[in-house]
């Protein structure tokens, strides 16, 4: 009699006789990483400022404009700067400066003491305690795009060693201050024309 065959033992498994289904993973296409492309900002980077210890009072009426007319700020920041050195270089704005006791420069405001917030000695302890009060000028950082390259130079130049010898902070504090008196006195206009997402003040970069 002859032995009767066992199902179980066929050595031909049925997951080898069926085709394996492809791994849905490996089917699923991976994003490349992409590399952001810094073009615009290694273009514009020239257009970009930043000073140091210009007065807040004058970088808040910046901003104030900018937004009435609808202006980028560094064009309204440019406007009345090139304003002020307009008038500087026509002798109508005199900046003379001044030897300043606390520090190796020059300033163009002997009347401002710079280190007022400090106290003497016998108050100091006194101030510590009290609630942290807004910050010297000096230590305000502003930062204005959309800025003229050639302003730029022209401030750095006029504030360096070589010209006045003052503090480009001063500097530009100066010149915004004149700007703005010229302003509010009704001689310094703003008239921006229409951009396609906004206005412009100025236009390909002259008055």
């Amino acid at each position: 009699m002859s032995k009767r065959r066992n199902p179980f033992d066929d050595k031909s498994p049925i997951e080898e006789i069926l085709p394996k289904p492809p791994d849905i993973y490996e089917s699923l296409r991976v994003a490349e990483p992409r590399r952001r492309n810094r073009n615009w900002e290694k273009t514009h980077q020239n257009q970009k400022v930043v000073y140091r210890g210009v007065d807040p009072k004058l970088v808040s009426r910046v901003k104030s404009i900018a937004k009435e007319f609808n202006i980028r700020e560094g064009e309204v920041a440019r406007f009345f700067l090139e304003y002020g050195l307009r008038s500087y270089g026509s002798g109508e704005l005199d900046l003379t400066p001044y030897p300043n006791p606390e520090r190796l420069r020059m300033t163009l405001f002997p009347s401002i003491n710079w280190s007022a917030s400090q106290k003497t000695k016998s108050s100091s302890m006194r101030k510590i305690r009290k609630k942290k009060t807004n910050l010297p000028f000096w230590k305000v950082i502003t930062t204005w795009r959309n800025f003229s390259s050639e302003v730029k130079s022209e401030i750095s130049d006029l504030a360096s060693e070589a010209g006045l010898g003052v503090p480009v902070g001063e500097l530009v504090t100066a010149l915004l201050h004149f700007g703005f008196s010229a302003y509010d006195r009704g001689l310094l206009k703003l008239e921006p024309v229409a951009e396609m997402n906004n206005h412009k003040l100025l236009e390909r970069g002259a008055f």
